[in-house]
């Protein structure tokens, strides 16, 4: 995900008339099975520089189904493989996530730490979501508010999201989406459908000498503190 190259690449595959092309247009490394998750996250920042971004998940409710005799409830992982099914053939089977022992599948938590080259001063920033595949868009779409668009992060959070379903080719929006640029997509050949909720995305920023901890406004659950660090 990090290589210039490869991110060149995949920069001229993109099209503004359309949200996706066939699921073979794209290199099957980066293919994901979405589905359902159970996750929780923790997002720690502290005086001393030092920065937690801990994502967990049973990948579904009750993940396996199986609980070990000390009580642990055991994940449902092993779903994020490849796998081979009576509707598909092995052109279309990403062959870099086939199932394999002492194999980790690809997944989509994506717990995110940002934070100043070389030097202290600077933003100071970390994310997370229990979210699956939407959830890395959003989080994609609030480190360009924060970092390109130099939005705060309660601002980056509360705006609205859109989510591109590589298999439908339509662009998901959610109700905080502006109707204006629903209509620009509409002008430029994009399908789009509106849905209530995409994601949900909480963080912690450090700016000067506050950490600031945000929620995902449209989140019920989530908490979040604001500390002022003694001079």
């Amino acid at each position: 995900m990090l290589s210039k190259p490869h991110a060149a690449v995949l920069r001229q595959m993109i099209r503004n008339s359309s949200s996706a092309l066939p699921p073979h247009h794209y290199p099957a490394l980066h293919s994901l099975q979405g589905g359902a998750s159970a996750s929780s996250q923790v997002l720690v920042m502290g005086p001393d520089d030092l920065i937690v971004s801990l994502s967990c998940s049973l990948n579904r409710p009750f993940g396996s189904g199986i609980i070990t005799p000390s009580g642990i409830l055991l994940n449902s992982q092993i779903i994020n493989f490849s796998w081979l099914t009576g509707a598909q053939n092995m052109t279309w089977l990403n062959q870099r996530n086939r199932i394999q022992g002492g194999k980790r599948p690809l997944s989509w938590l994506m717990p995110t730490i940002v934070r100043p080259t070389g030097r202290r001063c600077g933003l100071y920033l970390t994310l997370g979501t229990p979210e699956g595949l939407q959830g890395l868009s959003g989080i994609a779409q609030v480190l360009i508010k924060v970092i390109s668009d130099h939005k705060n992060l309660t601002d980056s959070l509360s705006e609205g999201r859109l989510h591109p379903s590589l298999q439908t080719n339509i662009i998901l929006v959610d109700s905080e989406f502006q109707e204006k640029r629903v209509q620009s997509l509409r002008r430029r050949g994009h399908v789009v459908q509106r849905v209530e909720r995409l994601s949900l995305v909480s963080g912690a920023e450090r700016r000067g000498d506050v950490m600031h901890g945000v929620t995902d406004p449209r989140s019920s659950e989530a908490s979040a503190q604001t500390f002022a660090e003694p001079l």
